[in-house]
């Protein structure tokens, strides 16, 4: 995103003050703010705490640097994550620049243009102009969210094999961790080739760990085994899957970052010409780059001299403690060394500035984040006196929130509930008498945040019966609502005949309600087919206790290897002699049959194939008939349902279903497929997680489920010990800010869940 403006010869107003800079915005900045805005033209970074004006800062120092003759509107470059974002700031940019009356708006021109773009499309930029002096194509296609599904999925399907390890896995899943790992790959700078050695190192190591008392492994060590041998057979489908994309000239997010990486380290003329062209760098929300975004950054505007870069006028503006995107490959790290890796001129650390002042939040609301962030502020100190290198300026910028003078005390609630549904039900008064009581004038003046995806369909479905107008925001909440999660399950059982939770929950569902009895005894037949052994007391002409119930459907759905694992849909299609009630034989094969008669429409396109779910499903009328989605936007919803997947097929038709089913289960666990959703201007609640909500503010905001191991969270996924498609934590390019496994032994894998539990709760 650009901001077109026409410059002329010299400056229309010239600023020689602060107060002039005031007068001219006509915002009365903080100490804080003005420090920052007028700090000398040098490197810099600014912990800009949370709603502190972090992105007016951001414009009026450009208005600053352009009013004092420092540079000139061209010369400056800003970078963001999203364009969302790289759009509003070049507008506040643009705005500042005309209030302030330093430049003349006189229509769009190429001359005198800020340029204030994401990060990736800067590295694309680099790639486009440079990428030839490397041998790699200037204009590659660029493909993101659906079509790296399509493409991984393809790669999976077609592999040779045999493959021991990751065999018990689910096409879908497969395809899912070979894109993350490649990313991870990627995003760190390291070749697949290096997770051989790596993994073969490990792998002698867990061998010879010490037994326990008996002389047995440990089951965690089994585990890092398992995950070690599942990391070799993924990097060899990652090694094909990077292939498939030099081949066809395609290139990833990830992928363009290492080559801008590449450039800005290795060609030293590509950095020369980026620090003649931007004389001064603004970098926002620092705190979420990756390894390989900080090295490219690096490599353009820093160095270890005036000639090649030490010096240059980069400022980086974040927050240690807003940072969400680790799952991403992201490094907090990076804005906590910020001060040692862009030095200035003399070799002394950049200096630090402080934005402390919230203006989006009440005095009691900051007491309470304040109080609440308290260990992770200790942490960030802590992890900043070793990594950091010493300066003058200490660890300023780290300081609490604090409200400006005036500023009203706001409200802060807690309540407890003995149930789930009582705290559902509870929000949902809550909210529906909000507008009534005067709290808010507008719907779309409320949110309700949530940790998990998992959580926004109950509390959808409990404002609207409440005709409460609701907008989930993103695709990963919309996943939850039944009769999305119909859909998907269905589609699940076309591509894997082995997906019983899917069979269960239809089977369990309004449509067919089959009951317990009826289940265990579909359970009992499926061992039966796949030639188990049925368990002690299970002979085929007993009655089903409790336990042997439970004990058929948990072997049902185990996941286990696929050449032992149970199909309740063979059992479906073949449910034998066993004593079912008349009402769930009848229901077995008409399930039976429509599924059935679908999977010989596998074949189609993924967008037809769920069209014609839905109508099998008879979803399309019960939306339409049904009054309470008249009255509310859950019509909208299976709409909005069909536009994601119609999304995901849109650059190819080709879509694999295995993909498309790789693709959402990706969007359900961490919305990672799509440009970040954001809320629409529609008249509605909002209803979101807590990452989509990063910037945002209502005038009333509901934070449910408030608990021990949800929120925060203590569900570790980046455990690389024990997650394959994670990236060892000593070949992470930010290897020396995260923690290590010490040794290949019980304690101290032990050791290490530890720590990264304790990371995650910090996060």
């Amino acid at each position: 995103m650009s901001v077109h403006t026409l410059v002329p010869p010299a400056l229309r107003t010239r600023l020689d003050s602060a107060a002039d800079l005031i007068d001219a915005l006509g915002i009365s900045f903080s100490d804080q703010q003005l420090e920052a805005i007028t700090a000398p033209l040098e490197p810099g970074v600014i912990i800009a705490g949370a709603g502190s004006g972090k992105t007016t800062v951001m414009a009026a120092r450009v208005v600053w640097l352009v009013g004092t003759g420092a540079v000139r509107p061209e010369e400056v470059l800003g970078l963001t994550f999203t364009r969302k974002a790289a759009a509003e700031l070049s507008q506040r940019v643009r705005n500042a620049l005309l209030r302030a009356g330093v430049i003349a708006d006189r229509g769009v021109d190429e001359s005198g243009e800020q340029l204030i773009m994401t990060y990736d499309a800067f590295a694309g930029r680099l790639v486009a102009e440079h990428g030839l002096r490397l041998g790699y194509e200037a204009d590659p296609t660029l493909i993101s969210g659906a079509t790296r599904y399509r493409l991984a999925s393809r790669v999976v399907r077609a592999a040779a094999g045999p493959f021991e390890f990751i065999s018990r896995l689910r096409p879908a899943t497969v395809t899912d961790r070979v894109l993350r790992l490649d990313a991870d790959l990627q995003q760190h700078l390291v070749d697949v080739s290096d997770l051989d050695g790596h993994a073969r190192g490990l792998l002698l190591g867990l061998a010879s760990a010490p037994r326990n008392n008996r002389g047995n492994i440990y089951a965690d060590i089994k585990k890092a085994i398992i995950a070690a041998q599942e990391r070799l057979e993924l990097a060899s489908l990652v090694r094909l899957y990077q292939d498939l994309k030099r081949r066809l000239g395609v290139v990833e997010f990830a992928d363009q970052m290492a080559i801008a990486a590449r450039l800005a380290t290795e060609v030293p003329q590509v950095s020369s010409a980026m620090r003649d062209a931007f004389r001064v760098v603004l970098l926002d929300e620092y705190q979420d780059t990756s390894a390989a975004q900080a090295i490219m950054l690096r490599g353009l505007f820093s160095g270890h001299v005036a000639s090649d870069g030490r010096g240059h006028p980069v400022t980086a503006v974040g927050d240690p403690f807003q940072a969400i995107y680790g799952w991403r490959g992201a490094a907090a790290s990076n804005i906590m060394t910020f001060a040692a890796d862009f030095p200035r001129v003399d070799g002394r650390a950049a200096r630090r500035y402080a934005l402390t002042i919230n203006r989006r939040s009440g005095r009691t609301i900051l007491n309470v984040a304040n109080e609440l962030s308290r260990p992770l502020r200790a942490e960030t100190d802590s992890t900043i006196a070793v990594r950091a290198a010493p300066s003058e300026e200490g660890l300023e910028g780290l300081g609490l929130l604090q409200a400006p003078e005036g500023t009203s005390s706001g409200v802060v609630r807690a309540a407890t509930f003995d149930t789930w549904p009582e705290e559902i039900s509870w929000i949902g008064d809550q909210i529906a008498g909000l507008r009534d009581s005067g709290v808010v004038s507008r719907w779309a003046d409320v949110a309700v945040l949530t940790r998990r995806n998992a959580d926004i369909a109950p509390l959808y479905a409990e404002l609207t019966i409440r005709d409460v107008p609701v907008e989930i925001v993103g695709l990963g909440g919309l996943l939850y609502l039944p009769e999305i999660m119909d859909i998907t399950a269905t589609l699940r059982l076309i591509d894997d005949v082995t997906a019983n939770p899917d069979l269960i929950r239809l089977l369990t569902g309004p449509r067919w309600r089959v009951g317990p009895r009826d289940l265990g005894l579909l359970g009992r037949r499926a061992r039966e087919l796949a030639h188990a052994a049925p368990e002690r007391g299970e002979e085929s002409g007993e009655e089903l206790s409790g336990m042997s119930v439970l004990s058929s459907l948990e072997q049902a759905v185990a996941e286990v290897d696929p050449t032992e694992v149970v199909s309740l849909l063979d059992a479906l299609d073949s449910p034998g002699e066993a004593a079912y009630s008349p009402d769930a034989r009848d229901r077995f094969a008409r399930l039976s049959a429509e599924l059935g008669w679908l999977r010989r429409h596998g074949e189609e396109s993924v967008l037809d194939l769920t069209r014609r779910v839905i109508t099998t499903l008879g979803l399309d009328v019960e939306v339409m008939a049904t009054p309470e989605f008249a009255r509310t936007s859950r019509r909208d919803q299976m709409g909005a349902f069909l536009d994601a997947v119609a999304g995901y097929v849109d650059v190819d038709g080709d879509a694999s279903l295995p993909g498309l089913l790789g693709y959402l289960q990706a969007e359900s666990e961490q919305g990672a497929g799509l440009e970040q959703a954001v809320p629409s201007d529609r008249e509605a609640v909002k209803l979101l997680t807590v990452h989509k909500a990063k910037g945002l503010e209502w005038e009333a905001v509901y934070l449910p489920a408030l608990m021990k191991g949800v929120f925060p969270s203590d569900r570790v996924t980046d455990n690389w010990v024990l997650n394959s498609s994670v990236l060892p934590a000593d070949l992470r390019g930010d290897a020396g800010s995260i923690p290590q496994l010490a040794e290949t032994s019980y304690g101290a894998l032990a050791d290490y869940k530890q720590q990264l539990s304790r990371q995650q709760l910090l996060a």
